[in-house]
């Protein structure tokens, strides 16, 4: 089993949609950046160590959001549930939001274990950081 994991740090611009009113099409200019971690592969026991490393590094960039991208994980176990929880455990101390983004084999044990109380979860990296730029913005 293996594990991929790049990082990416993504502007977003902070929009604010108004009741009746559309978004507009073009974006803002950006005020807030974040970091995108992508992950591939299968996170569990042989992975652990590396899913925490590049967890750990992206909290090391002190930014101001953090997307987690593991809409190419195909397994998500419960040792990274257990990093998981501890990642935005320690980013909640510091004040930064955390945005997951995965298939439903991720996100429904992220739910089952409530750790969707201290991040939020996302069908697109797009939406995530959108939510959480607006999020920092009000």
């Amino acid at each position: 089993m293996s594990l991929n994991a790049s990082t990416s740090h993504t502007p977003f611009s902070t929009t604010t949609a108004t009741a009746g009113v559309p978004r507009p099409t073009e974006p803002r200019p950006f005020t807030t950046s974040f970091c995108v971690q992508r992950f591939s592969g299968d996170i569990d026991m042989q992975t652990a160590a590396d899913f925490a490393l590049a967890l750990d590094r992206v909290l090391g960039t002190s930014p101001e959001g953090v997307v987690l991208d593991l809409s190419q994980v195909g397994f998500f176990g419960s040792s990274g549930l257990s990093l998981l929880a501890t990642f935005a455990a320690d980013a909640g101390r510091h004040g930064i939001p955390v945005g997951v983004v995965g298939p439903r084999t991720v996100t429904r044990p992220i739910e089952a274990c409530h750790l969707h109380t201290d991040l939020d979860i996302f069908e697109t990296v797009d939406q995530a950081g959108s939510a959480l730029a607006d999020r920092l913005a009000g």
